[in-house]
């Protein structure tokens, strides 16, 4: 019951809206009983009087097409109920069900106890409630009510057609007045197996029609949905995106907020001490470290701010900044790892964001391996090209298509798939290359390669 209130709180304008057919179909069938006003009778007697058959088929579609008009709100108004309601979703009750479709011969009762009229509640308005059942039940069918509204109006004037088929009388097809006199006048003009053909050949034309547009409609919305759902999911993808470039900059700031503790520290000490220093010297090396301090520190924040930044470091300080900023490597208790320098050449780049490259391969290869008994080994080494940097673990290795990896939005771990994909991109941008391979032991290994600086000729660690 608790889904039948929230459905029906959700839809209460398609409630409204299905009341109120059904009031004005009860108010108003007097004046829609009035077919005089459409000039039917003239044109029945005009037949009558010319034996014209072309008259009385033109009488035969006004009577069908106002049938259909009047018999409209009658069912249009219990098929907004049902949907107002969710009477074919799952989980409604099933006397909900039935009090839907025992709706419409209550209208009808109601409109003879109110009017004395009675209408012709037979085999065609017996046809429709099942029309509506089995067109109800397509939860696919349409995103609007207006899509259901013009199959009904097209199966109902399909259905209207059998009450001017003579051969269909016998079985109480056609009982009021004048579909009954539409087809005496057939008879009477050698027409009868003209109107039997043209209304059997018009309703199936008509029925087969509306589920053919039915269908259409279904796939229709159903096409539609896929779209939707694509685009819902690229919005997402694209939102976590962003998400993860957020957090990656939220990172690297704290990196940098870290690494620049340590500097600040010393320029505070520094300049404690230089206040209360009488030595001029000594007060002028403080001061000149201070500003080499600032000047590191300077060049920390410019790397963030401009990605074209760089700086000539060694490989051994870019790899042990890297493997810092991963609590997991430097926690002996979260498994086995091992940082092997067996070359450290120059490197020019920039440092914050080179590090974020092998800090993505460090972390993959920590979700790999097994929380006790995982190694993760970093070897920096001399490689033909300039300076590799070797990241191995003995995880489950690489699953499938391994190019796939550098794909964005491809993940093996339900991540936004983003880094594998920023590894490639940085590497290739400093003029580097990476490659990604199983083991033949097992586990997986990234090669990441940067072109190395020649050493300079003072031997010094800087250009």
């Amino acid at each position: 019951m608790g889904g039948l209130k929230k459905h029906i709180r959700e839809n209460y304008r398609l409630l409204l809206a299905g009341i109120a057919f059904i009031i004005f179909a009860v108010v108003s069938a007097p004046a829609l009983m009035q077919f005089e006003h459409f000039s039917l009778m003239e044109l029945v007697i005009r037949s009558i009087d010319t034996g014209s058959v072309v008259t009385l088929i033109k009488a035969a579609l006004l009577l069908t097409v106002l049938s259909t008009l009047r018999s409209l709100p009658i069912f249009l108004g219990p098929l907004l109920l049902s949907e107002g309601v969710g009477t074919f979703e799952h989980g409604c009750p099933w006397w909900v069900r039935w009090s839907i479709i025992l709706l419409i011969p209550c209208i009808f009762e109601s409109i003879y106890l109110l009017h004395d009229i009675t209408y012709d509640f037979g085999v065609p308005a017996l046809t429709m409630i099942l029309a509506i059942l089995i067109m109800s039940k397509m939860r696919n069918l349409a995103r609007s009510i207006v899509h259901k509204a013009v199959v009904l109006l097209l199966l109902l004037f399909g259905v209207q057609w059998l009450d001017i088929v003579p051969l269909l009388s016998p079985y109480h097809f056609g009982r009021g007045s004048l579909a009954d006199l539409i087809k005496t006048t057939a008879y009477l003009n050698y027409a009868s197996d003209t109107f039997n053909v043209m209304g059997l050949s018009l309703c199936v034309i008509c029925v087969a029609n509306a589920f053919l547009l039915a269908r259409i409609l279904n796939l229709y919305t159903i096409e539609i949905q896929s779209v939707e759902q694509k685009l819902a999911l690229e919005k997402l993808n694209h939102q976590m995106e962003i998400q993860v470039l957020e957090n990656r900059s939220l990172r690297e700031m704290r990196a940098l907020v870290h690494d620049l503790k340590t500097p600040l520290t010393s320029i505070q000490g520094l300049a404690g001490v230089i206040s209360i220093s009488r030595d001029p010297d000594l007060r002028k090396q403080h001061a000149d470290y201070i500003s080499g301090l600032v000047d590191k520190m300077s060049g920390m924040v410019d790397e963030l701010l401009n990605e074209d930044s760089r700086q000539v470091i060694r490989a051994e300080e870019l790899a042990r900044y890297a493997v810092a900023h991963i609590p997991q490597l430097n926690d002996a208790s979260t498994g086995k790892f091992e940082l092997r320098i067996l070359a450290n050449p120059l490197v020019k780049v920039n440092k914050i964001r080179l590090s974020r490259a092998l800090i993505n391969v460090l972390q993959n290869a920590c979700e790999a391996v097994d929380p006790a008994s995982g190694a993760i080994d970093l070897t920096v080494d001399r490689a033909a090209e300039g300076v590799a940097f070797i990241i191995t673990d003995n995880g489950q290795g690489f699953t499938g298509n391994i190019n796939d990896i550098w794909k964005i939005g491809y993940s093996q771990k339900h991540s936004s798939g983003l880094g594998m994909a920023f590894v490639r991109d940085m590497v290739q941008k400093y003029g580097g290359a990476v490659k990604a391979e199983n083991n033949p032991g097992g586990g997986a290994r990234v090669t990441i390669i940067l072109p190395a600086l020649p050493e300079p000729e003072n031997g010094g660690a800087r250009a």
